[in-house]
């Protein structure tokens, strides 16, 4: 962490050389299925962010629509854990190859009906397949490469996942430059992208090798890695609960504060999604330089700094920029985080303990959103930032105290 201003200033340089000959070091067969992942990534973020509009210019009850969208949600959560377990004795591939085609038509759905119970089915198979195929992604990808290889996969599949949802959130903003009626552009593009998504499940089955763990486990909870995801999942469930206090509720803030709509904010979040995932490619030049644990707390602690300026900011522009530098830097430690977790799990527990991650994180993320958002409503815009600054200094500090003294600190060994 003391070298972090000149990491800063060095890792800005994108793309850099050595930044790509770190992805150089992911092997060619699992550059094919990431990249792979790119439509099934745009086909989900679209998704998320048009039939919030779409569905109630369609008729649909904006209570209806939150309905689908909490489905979608629950749905992905609960069938995490199961999925996980089968893709830990079982093998990967089959569970991502289904989940990448099952997604295909629940993104084409809403081009084609405004019926709420098909739409509302469609939500629970949209989220038990995107459990399927995302709590298995990160295991398979630990499964594919070697140790020093796991930064840079993990940074392109990030990229690869950022910068496809933002691309797919960011296509509502083109529709009325077309000679498309507003309604029949989100049909066309729901078919569209549907059709797209099959590239997903095609570059599965095409380059994904299927390899399976050496031992297969039998219980639920993944014990040899307890202690390990125990610590790891505490710090990040810090940061989960931090995060949910204002992140999902910035568009929100920024109508509050500056009195500005969605057609300002929207843009800025679009925007901050795809940069994020323009950052996440140094990812892999930090990890050689730092080490994954210093890595991972030096960008989170930068982050942290912009957040903490963000509510003093006079001016709407000025908050964005520092909410997109913050999202770029926090979400930089993302890709190392995975892998770093991922290195220290047991191969035959990697999906489950993913899994298991993610649960942490999002339940207590949707729990603190409540908090924020009553604050937000009772005036107090600036204090949720500050809790946000209190947890994630908590989460860094901890996660370092007991990480620190690993016995692999840098990726490269």
């Amino acid at each position: 962490m003391l070298n972090s201003d000149r990491l800063n200033r060095s890792s800005f340089i994108l793309p850099c050389e050595s930044t790509m000959r770190s992805f150089g070091e992911v092997p060619p067969q699992v550059s094919k299925v990431v990249l792979g992942a790119g439509p099934l990534a745009a086909g989900l973020g679209f998704y998320e962010v048009a039939i919030a509009v779409f569905l109630p210019l369609e008729g649909v009850s904006i209570t209806n629509v939150g309905a689908i969208l909490t489905t979608f949600g629950l749905a992905a959560v609960v069938c995490s854990i199961p999925f996980s377990i089968l893709s830990d004795r079982y093998g990967r591939k089959l569970l991502m190859f289904v989940g990448a085609l099952l997604s295909m038509p629940v993104t084409m759905i809403p081009g084609f009906t405004s019926d709420f119970f098909i739409l509302e089915m469609s939500a629970l198979v949209g989220g038990a397949a995107e459990a399927m195929y995302i709590s298995t992604w990160n295991a398979y990808l630990a499964d594919a490469t070697s140790v020093s290889a796991r930064p840079a996969t993990f940074s392109l599949s990030f990229v690869v996942f950022t910068m496809g949802a933002g691309l797919g959130s960011f296509l509502p903003a083109i529709f009325p430059l077309l000679p498309l009626n507003f309604l029949e552009a989100h049909r066309i593009t729901f078919v569209a992208l549907g059709l797209l998504g099959l590239l997903t499940p095609y570059a599965v089955s095409r380059w994904a090798v299927d390899i399976k763990p050496v031992r297969s486990r039998r219980g639920i909870l993944p014990r040899k890695s307890l202690r390990i995801l125990a610590k790891f999942s505490t710090a990040n469930l810090m940061i989960a609960l931090g995060a949910g206090l204002i992140i999902p509720l910035i568009p929100t803030w920024f109508y509050l504060r500056f009195n500005v709509t969605d057609a300002f904010s929207g843009p800025v979040v679009a925007v901050s999604n795809i940069l994020m995932g323009i950052a996440a490619i140094a990812s892999p030049s930090i990890a050689k330089k730092t080490g994954l644990v210093v890595g991972i707390a030096a960008t989170q602690l930068t982050s942290t700094l912009f957040l903490l300026a963000t509510p003093f900011s006079p001016t709407a522009p000025i908050a964005a920029i520092l909410y997109v530098v913050r999202s770029m830097l926090m979400n930089m430690s993302s890709p190392l985080a995975d892998s770093l977790l991922m290195n220290l799990v047991a191969q035959d527990e990697r999906a489950t303990a993913s899994a298991l991650n993610a649960v942490v994180w999002r339940i207590p993320n949707a729990a603190s959103t409540v908090v924020g958002a009553a604050a937000l409503s009772g005036g107090n815009l600036s204090l949720p930032f500050y809790l946000c600054t209190v947890l994630y200094v908590a989460s860094i500090t901890l996660f370092y105290t007991l990480f620190r003294n690993l016995q692999h600190p840098k990726a490269s060994e």
